[in-house]
C-alpha cells in the first residue's frame, strides 16, 4: 500500500454492477483523514466502472480550500451522485454534501453552518491578506448556500456571523432544501417481554410502532373481557358473557348497558323535574295560606325537593301562622292530669326530644292523644 493511499482513510464500496459508495467519515484537510488529491484519484477510479455513485458523510469539515476542490470535481463530474448525510454534515463538509444531485439525510443526522476562520502570524499586511482571503471564502460559501438551498439570504448571512454555530436538523434542512429527502427507519423493533415490565401504554406503543404482538393482545384482550364481567357483576347487571365470548358479544353487552343507562339518566331527569315542580307548588301554598314565612321559603323548598312526603306531611299539620297577640295571650300549663300516659313525666319534652328519645311514642302520640301531638308539631313548625 502507498503511503498516500495510508493516509487517505475515506473507503470505497462496490454496491452493484451499476454503482458504488464513496464514504468519507473523518475531517477535511492536506494532512487530515480527507484530502482534494486522494479524493480526486479513487473518485476518477471509480467512474471508469460506475456512473452512479453515493457518497456518505459524517464529517465535522476542515480546509476550506480542499473543500471547495472537492465540491468543484463533483459538481463538473457526468455521474449521477447522490449523497447521503450520516451524523453530520458540519462546516466544509456541508458544502461538499451540496456537490450531490440528489441530497438525502438520515433522519437524526445535521447540517452545521458557520463563517470561514483561521489563523495568522506575521506583520499587518500578512493579517490583512488573511482577513481578505476570509471574506472571499465566506462570499463563495454564501454563493453556493444561495445557488442550491431555498433558505432566504437573510437566513443564509446569519449563519455566517461571528462565533456563531448553526446546527439544522433534517426536518428543517428539508423545509430550506438543503436536503431532498429524509431517509427514515424502515426497521421494526424486536419484542423483548422483560423490556415492557413498568412501562406506560405509551411507551409500549412507541416500542412496536403501532404493531403489538397478538400474544400481548389476547392477554389484553382476556383481562379487558374479565374487568368488564366483574363490573358488571358488583352492579348487580345480568348477562351471559364469559371470558371466551366474542368481542362482538362484549360490544352488543355493553351498547345495552349504555343504552339503559342512558334511559336512566332520562328518567332520573324528569322525576327530579316533577319533584321540584311538586315541592314548589306545596311550599308556595304553604307560604300563600300562612304556615310558612316568606323568609323560610327557601330552606323549606330545598327540604321539600329532598323528601317531598315528610315535608308535605309537615305541612298538612301545619294550622298557618297564628295572631301574635294570640300567642302573648296564651296560657302555657303544664298540668299532667288528664293527660295521656305518655306524656307523664315529660310535660317539658320538646319535638325535637321526643324524636331522639321516644320517636315510636311520638308516633304513638299522633293516633291516641292528636291534639298534645299538634301542640308539639305546631310548637316546632310555626
Amino acid at each position: 500500500m502507498s503511503k498516500e493511499s495510508e493516509k487517505f482513510r475515506f473507503e470505497v464500496k462496490n454496491q452493484s454492477d451499476s454503482a458504488s459508495e464513496i464514504l468519507i467519515y473523518g475531517y477535511i484537510g492536506k494532512y487530515e483523514d480527507v484530502d482534494y488529491k486522494g479524493f480526486r484519484n479513487s473518485f476518477q477510479k471509480i467512474l471508469t466502472s460506475y456512473k452512479d455513485v453515493t457518497v456518505r458523510i459524517h464529517s465535522g469539515g476542515g480546509s476550506v480550500y480542499e473543500g471547495l476542490a472537492i465540491y468543484d470535481l463533483m459538481r463538473s463530474s457526468d455521474s449521477n451522485i447522490t449523497v447521503i448525510v450520516e451524523g453530520m454534515a458540519a462546516s466544509m463538509a456541508s458544502i461538499i454534501a451540496l456537490g450531490g444531485d440528489v441530497i438525502q439525510m438520515t433522519q437524526n443526522a445535521f447540517f452545521m453552518m458557520h463563517a470561514p476562520s483561521a489563523g495568522c502570524h506575521g506583520d499587518k499586511s500578512a493579517m490583512q491578506s488573511t482577513a481578505a482571503q476570509l471574506t472571499q471564502a465566506e462570499n463563495r460559501l454564501v454563493e453556493i448556500y444561495k445557488e442550491r438551498t431555498q433558505a432566504e439570504e437573510s437566513v443564509i448571512l446569519d449563519w455566517m456571523k461571528p462565533n456563531n454555530d448553526t446546527w439544522v436538523d433534517s426536518d428543517q434542512c428539508l423545509t430550506m432544501k438543503i436536503c431532498d429527502e429524509i431517509i427514515t427507519p424502515s426497521k421494526n423493533r424486536v419484542f423483548q417481554a422483560t423490556d415492557m415490565k413498568n412501562k406506560s401504554a405509551e411507551e409500549i406503543f412507541a416500542a412496536y410502532e403501532g404493531e403489538i404482538p397478538n400474544e400481548i393482545k389476547n392477554q389484553i384482550n382476556e383481562k379487558m373481557k374479565n374487568r368488564i364481567i366483574s363490573m358488571l357483576a358488583a352492579a348487580s347487571i345480568v348477562h351471559t358473557l364469559t371470558a371466551s365470548s366474542e368481542d362482538e358479544d362484549f360490544e352488543k353487552a355493553l351498547k345495552d348497558v349504555f343504552a339503559k343507562a342512558n334511559r336512566c339518566e332520562t328518567a332520573e331527569a324528569s322525576l327530579k323535574g316533577f319533584q321540584t315542580t311538586n315541592a314548589k307548588v306545596l311550599i308556595d301554598k304553604a307560604v300563600e295560606d300562612g304556615k310558612i314565612l316568606a323568609s323560610e321559603k327557601d330552606q323549606w323548598l330545598k327540604d321539600a325537593e329532598a323528601n317531598y312526603d315528610f315535608a308535605a306531611r309537615a305541612v298538612s299539620k301545619m294550622v298557618g301562622k297564628p295572631d301574635v297577640n294570640d300567642l302573648l295571650n296564651r296560657d302555657a300549663h303544664n298540668i299532667e292530669t288528664g293527660k295521656h300516659d305518655l306524656l307523664k313525666g315529660r310535660g317539658d319534652w320538646s319535638f325535637d326530644k321526643w324524636q331522639t328519645e321516644d320517636p315510636k311514642g311520638l308516633s304513638k302520640m299522633e293516633d291516641e292523644a292528636p291534639k298534645d301531638f299538634e301542640k308539639l308539631f305546631n310548637a316546632k313548625f310555626n
